[in-house]
This record gives structure tokens, C-alpha cells and sequence, in this order.
């Protein structure tokens, strides 16, 4: 049965957590699925560089990733 965005909107806290849960494995499962030859891991890489570089800004210390997940 599909659900439309307001049925997933209003399902208990606990069912949007599975949800969101089963859906990040799928994607994260999707994503390892596919082969990336050298040329375009090296082409991710080379985007990922110039958009650090060109936004400074939006990059996170990892002293700070470490106290939002409370590592430290």
C-alpha cells in the first residue's frame, strides 16, 4: 500500500525512525552497489575539493562534529 507524504508525516515518532532507518539502508546499499571506475571517483573527488574551496564556510571542525555527537 504507497503512503502519500502526509500519512508519513503523521506516523508515530518510533514508525518515522524505522522508516527513515530502512531507508537510509536502502540507499546506503544502492549507493556501495555501484561500481565507480577510477574517472569518476576521481571526478566526486575533485567536486567535493572545489566546493570546500569555494565554501569555506559550510565545512565543521571535528572538535565540533565530536560535541554534537558527544564523543568527547
Amino acid at each position: 500500500m504507497p503512503y502519500n507524504k502526509e500519512e508519513l508525516l503523521n506516523l508515530p515518532v518510533e514508525e518515522k525512525l524505522e522508516l527513515v532507518e530502512a531507508l537510509w539502508e536502502r540507499i546506503d546499499d544502492e549507493f556501495l552497489g555501484r561500481k565507480l571506475s577510477k574517472n569518476d571517483l576521481k571526478k566526486e573527488l575533485n567536486k567535493r575539493i572545489k566546493n570546500m574551496d569555494k565554501h569555506p564556510e559550510s565545512l565543521v571542525p571535528w572538535e565540533e562534529v565530536k560535541k554534537k555527537m558527544k564523543m568527547d
